[in-house]
C-alpha cells in the first residue's frame, strides 16, 4: 500500500475509532514517509480530536498488553499473530509520542517493564522523550556499549527510518553504507538552542539521544570525523535545559566535550 493511501487510513482509522480497521492499516512497517503524513494530519485537528485520538491509543496499547496496563475493561484482539502484534504496538507506541499532546509516562513505563523486544523498547523510551521524565531514556542509553546488541539496534533503526526502508526491523547497519541522512537531521535538531525556535521542545527532548546516535556512528565508522561547522552545532548545543537534571546535564556535557575531542578536524 503506497504511503498516502496508508497515511489517510491510519488517521480514518484513529478519528473514528474504528478498532475493527486497526489490524488492516495499522500493522505496517512505518517510515518517514508515512509518519510524516500522519503527523501533518494531526496539526489540523482540535484539541478535542486529539484527545480522544489519545485515549483510543491508550486502550489499543492496553489491549495489546491483554488489559494489564489500565484499570478498565479491554478489547480483545482477535486472531493476531505475533508479527502483526509487534507493529501494532510499533504504531500505538510511536503515535502517542507525536501526537500534539503529552503522553501519559505511568503508561509507558509500565508497558516499557513489561516488554522484551529491543525494538519496542526503544520506541517507548522515544514515545517518552517529550514527557522528559528521564527514566526510560536514562535505562535504555546505559544498557547501549559500542558494539553490543543495543548499539546495533539504535544505528540500524536511525538509518532504516530516515532511509525509508520497506522493512526496518530487519536491516543492519553494515558500518560502510553512508549515514549522511542518518546524521544530517541530529545535527540539524542540535542546532536549535533558544524557545522562540520552531521545534525547540522536541530538540531539547531528544537532545541525549541524538548525541548518542551520533557518537555511536562515529565510532562505528572510524574514518569519519566532524566538519567545523558540526564541530560547531556540537559544542554549541545547548545543554542547561531547566527540564533537565543536574545528573543530565553533566552527562550532556561529558558526552559533548568526549565527541568534539575524537572526532573533529
Amino acid at each position: 500500500m503506497e504511503a498516502d493511501e496508508l497515511s489517510k487510513n491510519i488517521v480514518n482509522t484513529l478519528v473514528k475509532k474504528d478498532f475493527s480497521s486497526v489490524q488492516k492499516y495499522m500493522t505496517f512497517p512505518n517510515n518517514n514517509n508515512i509518519t510524516d503524513k500522519v503527523r501533518e494530519s494531526f496539526k489540523k485537528m482540535s484539541d478535542e480530536e486529539i484527545r480522544e485520538i489519545q485515549d483510543f491509543l491508550y486502550n489499543l496499547l492496553n489491549s495489546c498488553y491483554n488489559g494489564e496496563l489500565l484499570e478498565k475493561s479491554y478489547t480483545t484482539l482477535e486472531n493476531i499473530d505475533e508479527k502483526k502484534l509487534f507493529l501494532l504496538k510499533e504504531n500505538v507506541i510511536y503515535y502517542l509520542g507525536r501526537l500534539p499532546i503529552i503522553p501519559d509516562i505511568g503508561i509507558l513505563k509500565k508497558a516499557y517493564l513489561k516488554e522484551e523486544n529491543f525494538h519496542i523498547k526503544l520506541n517507548l523510551t522515544f514515545s517518552s522523550l517529550i514527557t522528559f521524565d528521564e527514566t526510560l531514556e536514562k535505562d535504555f542509553i546505559n544498557k547501549i556499549k559500542p558494539g553490543n546488541e543495543y548499539d546495533l539496534l539504535l544505528r540500524s533503526w536511525t538509518m532504516a527510518f530516515f532511509a525509508n526502508s520497506n522493512n526496518p526491523y530487519e536491516y543492519r547497519d553494515n558500518q560502510f553504507e553512508d549515514w549522511t541522512r542518518a546524521k544530517e537531521p541530529r545535527i540539524k535538531r542540535l542546532a536549535i538552542n533558544y524557545p522562540n525556535e520552531d521545534k525547540f521542545l522536541k530538540a531539547m527532548s531528544f537532545r541525549a539521544l541524538d548525541l548518542v546516535v551520533l557518537d555511536l556512528f562515529l565510532q562505528n565508522r572510524k574514518n569519519d570525523i566532524l566538519s567545523k561547522e558540526e564541530t560547531s552545532i556540537i559544542n554549541n548545543a545547548f545543554i542547561d535545559y531547566e527540564k533537565f537534571s543536574a545528573e543530565k546535564r553533566q552527562y550532556l556535557n561529558d558526552l559533548k566535550c568526549k565527541i568534539v575531542r575524537q572526532f573533529s578536524k
